[in-house]
């Protein structure tokens, strides 16, 4: 599939792996809306870039625990750049500024589970709930959910945000049994990026816990997350399906 001309969303864009997809996909000849939350300008620094790639490109607020947020962008993204073709679930939190360490969980309280389970699961299943009657008009919709490399095994199962990024992973399904044959819907589901705010403020020995623990000895490549996004994007016949990048820690 071509994406020249695609009109794509990316939640989350002006973070470390978001602008890195939208990067990809404006070199792929796709139109971007930058989605933020809180970082307005480094979402219109994204636009910028994206700009002088020679694509358009929109920055515009969504907060994933707000349908109405998310309605009113969806519709001001088909609106503005005239479609919506590619939906990348992206925007995502791993503490949300919360202190609980592995194991503590009388410290994981219900507000903490409630909050996580609303941004990382429930806001990837309202963005596609609102984009999809776009999705569906474009002939070929793409939605690419990212998840991560917890959901598909046993290590750092007591970290606090892991039961909402594996439940990425079925809901990936059934939104692509919902939406077939209209639309594909995949996941990506990275390690480590060193690249990402959980990486580049992570201490070290966390750093080399991750290297030592991979069959490459390496954290995860940024730039082989956001292309395997277009991967999936540009793929006709794929759908419902996972992929994991993270190194060879967990085979699949």
């Amino acid at each position: 599939m071509n994406l020249t001309n695609a009109v794509a969303l990316v939640t989350g864009g002006s973070g470390g792996l978001g602008s890195r997809v939208c990067s990809f996909l404006a070199v792929e000849g796709a139109d971007v809306a930058v989605a933020f939350n809180r970082g307005k300008e480094r979402a219109e620094a994204v636009c910028e870039q994206i700009e002088a790639q020679g694509r358009r490109a929109i920055a515009v607020r969504v907060d994933q625990v707000d349908p109405l947020s998310i309605d009113t962008a969806v519709a001001h993204v088909a609106k503005q750049l005239g479609a919506l073709d590619i939906l990348v679930n992206n925007a995502a939190m791993a503490m949300g500024g919360h202190s609980v360490s592995p194991g503590e969980l009388e410290k994981f309280t219900p507000e903490i589970w409630d909050e996580m389970m609303a941004v990382n699961l429930r806001g990837p299943f309202l963005v596609t709930r609102a984009a999809a009657p776009h999705l569906r008009k474009s002939k070929w919709g793409r939605v690419v959910n990212i998840g991560s490399t917890l959901g598909h095994g046993d290590w750092y199962q007591d970290r606090a945000f892991a039961p909402s990024k594996a439940a990425v992973i079925p809901l990936t399904r059934f939104l692509a049994a919902s939406l077939a044959p209209d639309v594909t819907v995949n996941c990506v589901s990275p390690g480590l990026m060193i690249e990402t705010g959980l990486g580049s403020g992570g201490s070290e020995e966390l750093v080399q816990g991750w290297r030592n623990r991979a069959a490459l000895q390496t954290t995860t490549s940024i730039d082989d997350v956001a292309a395997q996004v277009i991967r999936f994007c540009r793929a006709s016949t794929i759908t419902g399906q996972s992929i994991v990048i993270d190194g060879g820690i967990h085979f699949q």
